[in-house]
């Protein structure tokens, strides 16, 4: 199992730790509760150095658009794209950004598959031929999450900081460390992830807390990201990525370039879209605040099941559970009662449905 550069300091922060696709994740610090109000209210700080980082020349861009099913090619100098890696079938393997960095790309990717399967889809995808570089081992991934996040950013890094767009790439020094800093996130509030050279990273982390303790920041793990997702209706590739796996299904069709060049999986997903949709995700919370909803759930248009619920979790925001269930089409709409597994009501709702306080902040104006 991989482990992360930043395992020990996490250990000395009280993380719990778990699997996932042959990686060691920190699940979360204390009370998850607590560490999603933090990215909620002020700052989270969080290691992703579970994803696999690769650097890739622009002589690995015709390798790329093969890998991923956006357009690479489309991707402006200091941009990034927000994407996906398919498999044979047309069914979600990675969830990916892939950032267009001056002379190299880099793409990081959440996935489904292990380390060695992921090499194995880019090497058929001819990447390390046209010299791509496997960089998971010598960096580290640090996410800084929040609504006051961009205040410890400008701290570290200055107030030009406050000017990056979202889904941008820069390099900055810190310290001597080369950061690559992407404004970036999937909690709905203010997001960045810093690439960081892995003998480094240990310093970068606790440079990051001093500079975000006088805004609250708390370190936090994957079991509060998958809420905060979850909430902030951002794709969460393991929770219904992985149990619902068709990217039409999933309304994942942004992160496709249906008429590009075929990459793989592409000819399968335009197969399935000629023929049209079966299912479809759609929001749902119970009627009473108090009610019951869980993963594997089945919902009922009266004795009919008609959907089933794929994740779930209890929103702090929302003071109840909220979830996504895979509807058949026909039912797939918001604003329509159901029956859930225990009897209860349960009602789709468009997502999301919590407003993010980022949204009040407006960085061009400080």
């Amino acid at each position: 199992m991989r482990t992360s550069p930043l395992r020990e300091l996490l250990a000395s922060r009280g993380a719990v730790f778990a699997e996932r696709a042959g990686a060691e994740i920190a699940v979360r610090f204390g009370e998850i509760d607590d560490e999603y109000r933090a990215v909620r209210d002020a700052v989270g700080i969080s290691d992703f150095s579970f994803a696999t980082r690769h650097r890739v020349p622009e002589a690995g861009l015709d390798a790329l658009e093969k890998y991923a099913t956006g357009s690479v090619a489309g991707i402006r100098f200091g941009r990034v794209l927000h994407t996906m890696a398919a498999d044979d079938d047309g069914f979600v393997e990675s969830d990916l950004y892939v950032a267009n960095d001056d002379e190299n790309f880099f793409v990081i990717g959440e996935s489904l598959i292990d380390d060695a399967a992921t090499r194995s889809a880019l090497e058929r995808a001819g990447a390390f031929e046209a010299g791509a570089e496997d960089v998971t081992g010598s960096t580290a991934l640090i996410g800084v999450d929040g609504l006051l996040s961009y205040a410890v950013m400008k701290q570290l890094f200055g107030p030009d900081v406050l000017g990056l767009p979202y889904l941008s790439i820069e390099t900055y020094d810190l310290d001597g460390a080369s950061v690559k800093l992407v404004r970036a996130g999937k909690t709905s509030e203010f997001g960045y992830l810093l690439l960081v050279p892995a003998d480094g990273a240990a310093g970068v982390w606790k440079r990051i807390e001093e500079a975000g303790a006088s805004h609250g920041i708390r370190p936090v793990g994957a079991a509060a990201h998958s809420m905060l997702r979850l909430d902030g209706r951002f794709f969460n590739v393991h929770e219904e990525g992985k149990r619902v796996r068709d990217p039409l299904a999933l309304g994942l069709q942004w992160m496709i370039d249906l008429g590009g060049e075929s990459c793989r999986g592409l000819d399968a997903i335009r197969t399935r879209r000629e023929k049209g949709p079966g299912k479809k995700i759609i929001g749902v919370v119970p009627a009473d605040a108090e009610g019951a909803l869980a993963v594997g759930d089945a919902v009922l248009a009266g004795s009919e099941p008609v959907a089933e619920v794929v994740t779930a979790a209890y929103s702090p925001t929302l003071g109840r559970r909220v979830g996504l269930a895979l509807f058949d089409a026909a039912y797939a709409y918001a604003g329509l009662s159901f029956v859930g597994a225990d009897g209860g009501g349960i009602r789709t709702v468009s997502m999301p449905p919590i407003t993010p306080k980022s949204l009040a902040v407006k960085l061009d104006e400080m």
